[in-house]
């Protein structure tokens, strides 16, 4: 796809228009144009190949893809990632793996005329998952790689809209599929995950980054996917970091591509665009809509220097600033909110930062609201919470989970945001579980990959919100991504 400053739509291919809830393995409709006899003497056959044609994501509460989790193996080569598997938890908590299938259309030429056959042929054994992506509440995107002959460190790549609610799939324009968080240079905070890379605003477009701009995919016409670039900066793209889209579909990003300068500039609906006049990294968008940004003032000799929070809000074109507040805690002197931990808790209309830091990445152990319905910080020690260092930070609607170490302990704790300071239990007992991936579904549904301390086994386990641990099927693999879609 050209780059077009003009956001003229480009049309994502639709895979047939198949909406079955289940693959037609082995099943063959045959379709006769012209005649119903032919002659077997002169007989001429044309395979086209189709693409992928549906993904079996039907009541699955999260997804695994499990194969090799290291970039390189021991003797440096890269690691064989046409090993990977796709698997999904179930809304039962059973596991299985996901198996793939592209529809081939066959045209058979005899002297009576032209046949048409349809094809479904799995391919599991020939493509393979690289990444997976939360895109709504009905969507994923998935992107699938098959290795290029003669070339294994540059395989093809392919992108899809995978449909929740029957597995129907929808190819993304070659090329432009969302980048992931490795790609994401100097992110804000340390647990962006898709629910940052994937956006929404409010009429339901899904924004994302590809190749350095920002994307614009719209699904509100389920046979027409159209695709927008919002950004541009010639061959090689805006450069864009960091990014947040707001329910008007006003945009705040960072960039620094080669072609254009970088710095932070706001993209309004309308294609408009502005500079700020402060520096606003890192941003957020709060439940109302507006955008939230902190900053640490230049330090002066005998002041106390806190990180501030302000808002900022759009109106007719314009860019207005609100002081919000200081988040005054003596672990926060010092400090700033980028490369912290933040957490969204949209039941209890909560925003909360955690482990700050300052100039010289000493952690600022400090846990802060930053957004509450009474538009008031808060903050208290994050020693209170049990834990000296975390791992891995993810939230539901209503609570926020924290995994790493209490002392020289692994520990896993829910922490419950709707009292103040914040309460928290823990998940398993201390030190039983050392947890390497952990993902939650928006109603409290914890699954971890992690090593259980008892009998020295990497296990796949589901928490329910009442605290009963399901040990799940172990997948033969290792655990690269686990990524809730419920």
């Amino acid at each position: 796809m050209e780059n077009n400053k003009n956001n003229n739509s480009v049309n994502v291919l639709m895979s047939n228009g198949f909406k079955m809830i289940f693959p037609l393995l082995g099943l063959v409709f045959i379709l006769t144009f012209w005649g119903c006899d032919k002659n077997e003497n002169e007989r001429f056959e044309r395979r086209v190949e189709g693409k992928l044609s549906f993904l079996d994501v039907i009541d699955a509460r999260a997804l695994i893809i499990g194969g090799s989790d290291s970039k390189k193996k021991s003797d440096g080569q890269y690691a064989d990632q046409s090993d990977n598997s796709l698997f999904k938890i179930t809304e039962d908590g059973v596991v299985q793996e996901i198996r793939y299938w592209q529809i081939d259309t066959i045209y058979i030429e005899t002297d009576k005329g032209t046949e048409i056959q349809i094809d479904s042929i799995e391919v599991t054994s020939t493509i393979y998952p690289v990444n997976i992506f939360d895109a709504d509440d009905n969507h994923l995107i998935v992107s699938f790689q098959e290795e290029k002959e003669g070339d294994p460190h540059h395989p093809y790549q392919y992108d899809y809209l995978v449909r929740k609610s029957d597995g129907a799939v929808y190819e993304l324009p070659l090329g432009f599929g969302p980048d992931t968080r490795w790609n994401h240079y100097h992110q804000m905070f340390r647990n962006e995950e898709s629910s940052v890379l994937i956006q929404r605003d409010d009429a339901g477009y899904i924004y994302y980054v590809g190749k350095g701009d920002i994307m614009k995919l719209s699904t509100q016409n389920p046979e027409n996917v159209t695709m927008h670039q919002l950004t541009t900066g010639g061959h090689t793209g805006e450069g864009v970091m960091n990014y947040r889209v707001n329910g008007q579909g006003h945009i705040i990003f960072n960039s620094g591509g080669i072609s254009t300068a970088g710095g932070t500039r706001i993209r309004f609906s309308n294609g408009g665009l502005a500079y700020p006049e402060k520096n606003l990294s890192p941003f957020w968008r709060g439940f109302d809509n507006n955008f939230y940004f902190s900053y640490t003032p230049q330090y002066q000799a005998g002041e106390v220097i806190l990180p501030v929070v302000e808002r900022i809000s759009i109106e007719n074109g314009t860019v207005n600033y609100h002081l919000i507040g200081e988040v005054n805690h003596p672990s926060a002197e010092l400090t700033y909110m980028s490369n912290s931990y933040i957490f969204k808790m949209r039941n209890l209309n909560k925003i909360v930062a955690m482990e700050f830091s300052d100039h010289m990445n000493i952690d600022g152990k400090v846990v802060a609201e930053v957004y509450n319905p009474e538009m008031e910080i808060k903050a208290f020690a994050m020693s209170d919470l049990g834990i000296t260092q975390i791992r891995i930070g993810i939230s539901s609607d209503n609570n926020y989970y924290l995994s790493g170490m209490d002392g020289n302990q692994p520990v896993l704790l829910k922490v419950d945001p709707s009292v103040f300071p914040h309460q928290m239990q823990h998940l398993v007992p201390r030190g039983s579980y050392d947890v390497y991936k952990m993902t939650v579904t928006s109603d409290d549904y914890v699954m971890i990959h992690a090593l259980r301390m008892s009998d020295g086994n990497v296990v796949i386990s589901q928490i329910s919100p009442t605290g009963q641990i399901t040990e799940l099927q172990d997948i033969g693999t290792e655990v690269i991504q686990l990524v809730r879609i419920r």
